[in-house]
């Protein structure tokens, strides 16, 4: 299991060089004035934040001193019969949360470790899970219209959520998943410690990022951009003009 830990760590680093050079990319686009590029970039950056939300989670499973072998096997799969069925990414995560709670059930009070098992259900379901919905019909070459499960008509819903993916919103996601994460990671890692010092300051600093960023949307994002190269540009004359 340390192996595959080992291996996340250096997957997770890797999409966040990604992540990094799909940034710039777009920054470029907006300062070039190349509207055309802003749908398929911002495609590639759901697909890449749905991987990175995912090898995150693989990497907090098997995080060294966490869960047993035992507990990762249950949190991926579940014997229904005499079967065994791999369990959706939901159905990981209710489980994950299940058996790390079940570490702390005797050292805190019931009620409080009920209500902090709802919100980062709730959390979870809205910046995880959804946005990994999205991903699926992409995922599958759904880029413009999504279909249903049985891909036997057209899913409107899903379809409008295709067309409304936002390059800033998916980055805020990012973001708010370094929190949510991480809150997860210490409750697993270290139950008696860091999760008591530090569950609310997490989710403190999530409810800042989420107040902050509230307003953010594309249109605020190249606007703030094309004023930022304007004073570069600016600055850069300026400095032309003084040397001659």
């Amino acid at each position: 299991m340390l192996e595959v830990y080992k291996a996340s760590v250096q997957n997770v680093r890797e999409i966040k060089r990604q992540r990094a050079k799909l940034k710039r990319l777009f920054n470029n686009s907006i300062k070039r004035n190349e509207k055309s590029s802003f749908d398929v970039l911002t495609t590639l950056y759901a697909l890449l934040y749905s991987s990175f939300m995912e090898v995150c989670f693989l990497k907090t499973i098997h995080t060294p001193y966490g869960l047993s072998d035992n507990e990762i096997k249950q949190v991926n799969a579940e014997i229904v019969g005499n079967r065994i069925r791999t369990r959706s990414l939901e159905q990981k995560w209710t489980k994950c949360l299940e058996l790390a709670f079940q570490k702390i059930d005797n050292q805190a009070n019931k009620g409080e470790l009920q209500n902090k098992k709802q919100r980062l259900e709730r959390l979870i379901k809205e910046f995880i899970i959804e946005p990994s919905q999205i991903r699926n019909k992409i995922a599958h070459g759904q880029w413009h219209t999504a279909l249903n499960s049985q891909n036997t008509k057209i899913n409107p819903s899903t379809s409008k959520k295709l067309k409304e993916l936002d390059f800033v919103k998916i980055d805020i996601l990012f973001s708010a998943y370094e929190k949510i994460g991480q809150a997860v990671e210490d409750l697993i890692e270290s139950p008696t410690k860091a999760h008591f010092n530090d569950f609310y300051n997490h989710m403190s600093e999530l409810d800042e990022l989420i107040l902050e960023t509230k307003s953010w949307t594309l249109e605020s994002k190249i606007n703030s951009l094309k004023e930022k190269f304007e004073r570069i540009e600016k600055a850069v004359q300026k400095k032309r003009n003084n040397s001659c």
